[in-house]
């Protein structure tokens, strides 16, 4: 028998009996709607965490002050050690590093027509937005002209925005910040959580920050751009040969700041993320192994339901192999329609999830076909096999 009669046997096979057809093709459909689900839903959290790195600014490293020590004991408590001179030696004397953007950070309440809303307060220079991503999406970005007024002027996150406007718009308003009345110019997107909310903060320049605000003259952090991620072992040597001398340290003494990617957090998700994928895909694909098994089971039933019509084909001239061949192309048959039916089930049910945007893996789409012909073509040897190798006397006389 040629492969397309084969192929017409095993539908006859499915439709002689229904139910248990039914029941061997929903073990291997869910498995493969499983994959297929867990693919998806993985490139979906990649995505989002490659947005959320690309907002956090490409290439970024972020100088931090170290930590306090009490009887060689360190306390927890940062020291109080960056300054704009630091900032502005690195920018002067390090050739791979682009940008250097100094800042200052606090926690304050912002109050709008009776609503108020406790966020951290970054001041910062007009670079921070190039390094960070941070383009407005209503109104501007303060000027380096009002950096050196001291201006008392704002963008807001989009937390605060929510937290004090709701849904109107902020530009041109007037808010308080510990009681100093500052002018809404601009309006950031939302970026999501990360370790720390980015949308919950208000920016301001750094001068007004430190002096109209705060009364400092230190910093909270220093961000330095790099222009390429080959350039970061040599910016990490620039900082910390050039703090060290500004800071008058020792040999023999420990860094006072520390130096890490700003994206070095959410790559460590990323890659968590992608080991969890992994390990629940190979789960996904267990269930694949129960249907293939729920295959062989049913292929076995078949082989003992039709002893005598093999029996009978063999008397009439069909050899070992068009036995073999017959029942191998039943199972795969069975396997296919299996993952037809689940590569169906798992494309509607992300359309369902995702909505707009499907992502359709299609590399996985060709994995399961092949990973479903085979099973139902090994789930099937064994029986096939067995039918092959029946006694013809003892098939023709089975009852």
């Amino acid at each position: 028998m040629i492969i397309s009669e084969n192929i017409l046997v095993a539908f006859q096979g499915l439709k002689s009996n229904p139910l248990r057809s039914i029941l061997t093709l929903v073990g291997i459909a869910v498995g493969i709607g499983a994959v297929l689900y867990v693919v998806v839903l993985g490139e979906i959290t990649q995505r989002s965490i490659n947005e959320r790195l690309e907002s956090l600014g490409s290439n970024v490293l972020q100088i931090r002050p170290g930590y306090s020590r009490m009887h060689g004991v360190r306390t927890g408590e940062n020291v109080v050690n960056l300054t704009r001179q630091d900032a502005d030696q690195i920018d002067r004397e390090s050739k791979v590093i682009t940008l250097v953007v100094p800042t200052y950070s606090t926690q304050s309440v912002s109050e709008y027509e009776g609503q108020n809303w406790s966020t951290r307060i970054t001041g910062t220079t007009p670079e921070y937005q190039s390094v960070n991503n941070e383009q407005p999406i209503e109104g501007r970005f303060y000027t380096q002209d009002e950096l050196e007024r001291r201006a008392r002027v704002c963008l807001l996150g989009a937390t605060v925005h929510e937290k004090l406007f709701g849904g109107k718009s902020p530009i041109g308003e007037s808010i308080l910040i510990n009681s100093n009345r500052f002018t809404v110019i601009g309006l950031l997107g939302a970026k999501g959580e990360t370790w720390q909310n980015p949308d919950d903060q208000i920016f301001i320049p750094l001068t007004t920050a430190q002096e109209r605000l705060s009364g400092v003259d230190h910093l909270s952090s220093i961000l330095a751009k790099v222009e390429s991620a080959e350039d970061y072992d040599e910016a990490l040597f620039d900082i910390e040969t050039i703090l060290r001398r500004s800071h008058r340290l020792r040999a023999d003494q420990e860094n006072d700041f520390q130096v890490r990617r700003q994206d070095l957090f959410l790559s460590t998700i990323q890659e968590t993320n992608q080991e969890i994928a992994d390990f629940i895909i190979v789960i996904a694909l267990v269930s694949l192994v129960v249907g293939g098994i729920g295959i062989a089971n049913v292929m076995l039933v078949s082989v003992t339901e039709r002893t005598r019509e093999i029996g009978i084909r063999r008397a009439t001239g069909a050899q070992r192999a068009h036995i073999l061949t017959q029942f191998l192309v039943e199972a795969a048959t069975l396997g296919i329609i299996g993952g037809v039916l689940g590569i169906v089930g798992g494309t509607l049910f992300n359309v369902l999830y995702i909505g707009e945007g499907l992502i359709l893996p299609t590399d996985w789409i060709l994995y399961s076909f092949g990973i479903c012909a085979g099973i139902g073509t090994v789930a099937g040897i064994y029986p096939a096999l067995r039918a092959a190798n029946e006694n013809i006397i003892d098939a023709l006389r089975y009852e």
